[in-house]
């Protein structure tokens, strides 16, 4: 039986191609077991198709990405809802471009006049000296803009949820919010707990690699097609599977240009673009190492794709920035490399190649590390929160 609590969760969501879609159909979906959720979700132009978890908490779309409107048409449907907590899903460019960003601290303060707690989670911080802008004049504006953005939406707030110790360190001492750093709560990304392992594995020569995730600029998915070319020198009958599509808020130029070049390569590389759940959980029992792209160092944030793939007992190199050194330790449970160096990458996919103990060694302490962060122990943490705030307590 269901809490008497109703939260209104703003977010995107499925078939809306972006990690914070994912991640919020997976946390509401467990959350709605519990309490009641109402999503208001963003309007979307494909063909709008049945999530799972849309039978656990209702959808409703009534905002568009890019809209100068979406603040006014989020609060008239909260006013409408009267819900008992408002939780926000924040990302840069979440709700649309740059004129959207801007207008978020505006979407806050309409919500604070229903009197209701409001609660964000913000899944990006920008860390120090960041790279916004080609034009070092830009790129300042920009900077002081996020300075100033960031400040003002954990002011706002009633509670701000981050996903690692490292975020919550980066708000107070870099945004100097050391007054409010009583409201900034860390509540990890959940992880999936793993699929049935399949009955049949194939255990021939053949080592499989496997990336996935989103296909963007800021994962140097070039550098591992020019490691894999010198790893595949000494495993010639190596394979490498690269799982992923082009992220809602990118261009199409870098993903096009990247499948053109795929397209290119020999046959041992095979880029699948998206896939169902079913296939990813079966390619994933099926690699012997699961690699995961970045060379994104301005971000601090945490990695869906390492949830996704945490709990499989799997060995993982990923690469040397802020949203996997937050939770990783290099060498005890992931091999950490500067991505833009394929000369060092393909060095470490030789290294788990050849030492089948040592990937069973990582996989393992993986897969412990994260063994308490599946989505329904992190659901019940947002409950607990939701309930703290509605109390006082």
């Amino acid at each position: 039986m269901r809490e008497a609590v109703k939260i209104c969760a703003i977010t995107t969501w499925p078939p809306h191609p972006d990690g914070i879609s994912l991640y919020s159909a997976q946390l509401y979906g467990h959350i709605g077991e519990k309490i009641e959720v109402k999503i208001l979700a963003n309007i979307v132009d494909l063909r709008e198709e049945k999530f799972g978890v849309e039978k656990k908490c209702e959808v409703v779309r009534c905002w568009k990405r890019g809209s100068v409107t979406y603040p006014f048409k989020i609060f008239s449907r909260v006013l409408a809802e009267k819900p008992d907590i408002i939780h926000l899903q924040h990302g840069w460019f979440l709700y649309g471009g740059k004129i959207a960003s801007l207008l978020f601290p505006l979407l806050l303060i309409l919500l604070r006049l229903t009197g209701k707690p409001i609660i964000v989670t913000t899944h990006t911080i920008i860390g120090e000296k960041p790279r916004l802008h080609e034009k070092n004049a830009m790129n300042l504006l920009a900077r002081m803009a996020v300075i100033f953005l960031t400040r003002i939406i954990v002011k706002l707030s009633t509670r701000v949820i981050v996903h690692n110790n490292l975020m919550r360190e980066t708000l107070k001492n870099l945004y100097s919010l050391h007054r409010e750093c009583w409201k900034i709560l860390v509540i990890p990304h959940g992880v999936k707990e793993p699929a049935e392992k399949p009955r049949k594995i194939f255990w021939d020569r053949r080592v499989r690699i496997l990336s996935l995730g989103f296909v963007r600029k800021s994962k140097g998915i070039e550098y591992l097609i020019e490691a894999f070319k010198t790893f595949s020198a000494v495993y010639p009958e190596s394979a490498l599977i690269i799982v992923g599509g082009r992220h809602a808020h990118d261009d199409e130029k870098y993903f096009e240009l990247l499948r053109k070049r795929l397209r290119d390569r020999a046959e041992n590389i095979i880029f699948t673009g998206f896939v169902d759940e079913e296939t990813l959980d079966k390619l994933v029992w099926n690699s012997e190492i699961i690699v995961l792209p970045s060379v994104g160092g301005y971000f601090v944030e945490a990695s869906g794709s390492l949830a996704r793939v945490a709990m499989y007992g799997k060995p993982i190199i990923c690469g040397k920035v802020p949203k996997f050194r937050a939770d990783l330790e290099d060498g005890k449970d992931c091999i950490m490399v500067e991505f833009n160096n394929p000369r060092k990458l393909a060095d470490a996919l030789l290294l788990l190649a050849n030492d089948a103990n040592l990937r069973g060694i990582i996989g393992r302490n993986l897969r412990n590390k994260f063994k308490d962060r599946v989505w329904s122990k992190v659901a019940e943490q947002h409950i607990n929160l939701f309930r703290s705030v509605v109390t006082g307590t």
